[in-house]
This record gives C-alpha cells, sequence and structure tokens, in this order.
C-alpha cells in the first residue's frame, strides 16, 4: 500500500506516522479557558483541584486514561462546589469545548502538513474520552490526520502494550512494525516502540525533529 505525492505524481515507501499529542503537537491543558481567567469565579478551586487529581492521584487518572473512568466520573471526583446559576453540566461542558478549540503548536502542524502527502498520518495519545469525544477541530479540519488512537478507547497505555496500541491500526493499513514512526516527548516511550519494532523519535522541539526526520520530507 502506498500513498501518491500530490506534488510529483510520484509514490512513496508505506510507512505510517504517529504523533503524540500532549508535549509534541500541543500544550493545551484541561479546562484552559477557566484557569486562564483569573477573574472566573472557580479558576482557583479548578486549579487546585486539578493539580490534586494529576499529581496526587495518578492511579485515578491512569484510569480515566484506559477509559475505565468516565468524563463525569472524573469531574465528580473534584468535588467542586458550582457557584450560583451554573449547570450541574458545566464543567463537562467546558471540558469538551476545550478538547475542541485545543491549539497545535504552528511549528509542529508545518512538519505534519510537510508529511501530509508522504505518509499515513495519525495522532496517538494516552488521553481520556473526552479526547473522542471533542476530537480538537484543528486535527480533522486543517491537518486532515489520517487516524486518532486514543488510550481511553483502546484500553492501554502505549508504554503498556504498544502491540495493542498501535497494532490494530497498522494492521488495518496492511503495514507492520517495521513501516512505522513514532514521535513522541517521552524517551521510555520511544525506546518501547524501538523495541516493538518500529522507529522512534524523542521530540524535544520542532527544529530537532525536522532535522531528525528530513529523510521522510524528501
Amino acid at each position: 500500500m502506498t500513498k501518491p505525492s500530490e506534488t510529483t505524481g510520484q509514490s512513496v515507501p508505506p510507512i505510517f506516522v504517529f504523533f503524540d499529542w500532549y508535549n509534541t503537537l500541543s500544550t493545551a491543558q484541561f479546562w484552559d479557558s477557566i484557569l486562564g481567567d483569573r477573574d472566573h469565579p472557580l479558576a482557583g478551586p479548578l486549579n487546585a483541584a486539578v493539580e490534586d487529581l494529576f499529581r496526587g492521584r495518578k492511579e485515578f487518572v491512569r484510569a480515566w486514561m484506559r477509559g475505565h473512568v468516565t468524563d463525569e466520573q472524573a469531574i465528580a471526583s473534584l468535588n467542586l462546589n458550582l457557584p450560583n446559576g451554573y449547570q450541574d453540566d458545566y464543567l463537562l461542558r467546558e471540558l469538551l469545548r476545550d478538547c475542541r478549540d485545543a491549539k497545535i503548536n504552528p511549528a509542529m502542524a508545518d512538519i505534519v502538513r510537510a508529511l501530509r502527502d508522504r505518509a499515513f498520518l495519525a495522532v496517538a495519545t494516552d488521553n481520556m474520552d473526552c479526547f473522542v469525544r471533542a476530537t480538537p477541530r484543528a486535527l480533522t479540519s486543517d491537518l486532515r490526520i489520517d487516524e486518532l488512537i486514543v488510550s481511553s478507547s483502546v484500553g492501554a497505555l502505549k508504554k503498556e502494550s504498544p502491540e495493542r496500541f498501535f497494532g490494530p491500526t497498522l494492521e488495518r493499513y496492511g503495514l507492520t512494525p517495521a513501516d512505522a514512526v513514532l514521535i513522541d516527548d517521552c524517551a521510555d516511550t520511544c525506546q518501547i516502540f524501538r523495541a516493538w519494532g518500529g522507529s522512534a523519535y524523542h521530540h524535544t522541539d520542532p527544529g530537532r525533529l525536522r532535522a531528525d526526520i528530513a529523510h521522510l520530507l524528501l
């Protein structure tokens, strides 16, 4: 299976590039619209609750990322009292809205576009169901990725089982790990992906990444 290049009319070797999301394509965080507004009545309480969740209850967060905890259950666990006039589903609606509106690093977006006609592209993320329910518009409308792989749908994190996480997508395209490239900010995940049989690049900044994958951009 090959993917034609619209610019040259030639084909390229079959390859699938998996991009990590957080700290690779984007630095957007949950509830940025609230936490970034100092005048918002929930900014302080929500910041403290989110800090406790992600730093103090890591196993609960991992269960959320594996799909064992719903978005609604995670929000309920924050134990926040909403101000008068706020509907009960306010935090869920804001969570989903922020996911849809999440921005991508422009330099990384340029790299994705450069690969657009050279390879099959996927975002592969250890993330929650909200990322599936409200996929960032930039991934579908602008970058037009081919696949979205989310741990909450797969039931496993990337480091736990590359075969379970990435394998079904590659099989569907008739490819193997040897045909795949992972770009991720986690060095351990990159090493595990290489041990599985793929290639991986530890992402630290777009300039270095562009140099590392120059052979894919030719």
